[in-house]
């Protein structure tokens, strides 16, 4: 069973074509085995750049702040951390739908694979393996531990999110709801 934290909301819109993204990050119910993040480490992404629409596809980046998962299960059954990132609106409420006249694809969203560390100086990396993709509007695996791995503590470090503005996108302020996810299992 998972539950649902809602991770701070970035505040800052952004003018002309990519906006801000709302991250809520799932971990385990309360009471039941890792793995899971750490409370005081949750991810929040972070507002894109202002674009300024010119006739040509522009980038944008946004950030998402470092994050822990943790698993002292002993069960050693492996996890992995999902990331999904729907199409953007220009509209307003949790999944930005309410009101919307205009969508931006997010098909051409971008991330390096986010860099892995111990947290602590008992865990160890072995099984370890992070990725990066293009086009996070299905879930996508960024992080994850083998079977027979994935006991301890690590930092998860996100490289920058980039995103392709078409010039044909209408000016406005968009937004999305990503949701970052850690389920048991490989």
């Amino acid at each position: 069973m998972r539950s649902t934290y809602t991770c701070p909301t970035v505040s800052r819109a952004l003018a002309v074509a990519a906006a801000v993204l709302v991250v809520a990050a799932w971990g385990q119910a309360a009471g039941a085995a890792p793995p899971e993040f750490d409370p005081s480490t949750l991810p929040v992404v972070g507002p894109f750049g202002d674009v300024t629409l010119n006739g040509t596809p522009q980038l944008t980046t946004g950030s998402i702040t470092p994050f822990v998962v943790a698993d002292d299960s002993g069960t050693l059954n492996g996890w992995n951390v999902t990331m999904l990132v729907p199409d953007f609106r220009n509209g307003s409420g949790p999944d930005c739908s309410s009101g919307a006249t205009a969508t931006l694809g997010a098909s051409t969203l971008a991330m390096d694979a986010p860099v892995v560390a111990p947290a602590d100086g008992l865990t160890s990396m072995n099984g370890i393996a992070a990725t990066g993709y293009t086009d996070f509007t299905t879930a996508r695996t960024i992080v994850d531990a083998a079977t027979g791995f994935g006991d301890g503590r690590y930092t998860i470090s996100p490289a920058l999110l980039k995103l392709v503005v078409p010039a044909s996108v209408y000016a406005g302020n968009y937004c999305t709801q990503a949701t970052i996810a850690i389920s048991s299992g490989p």
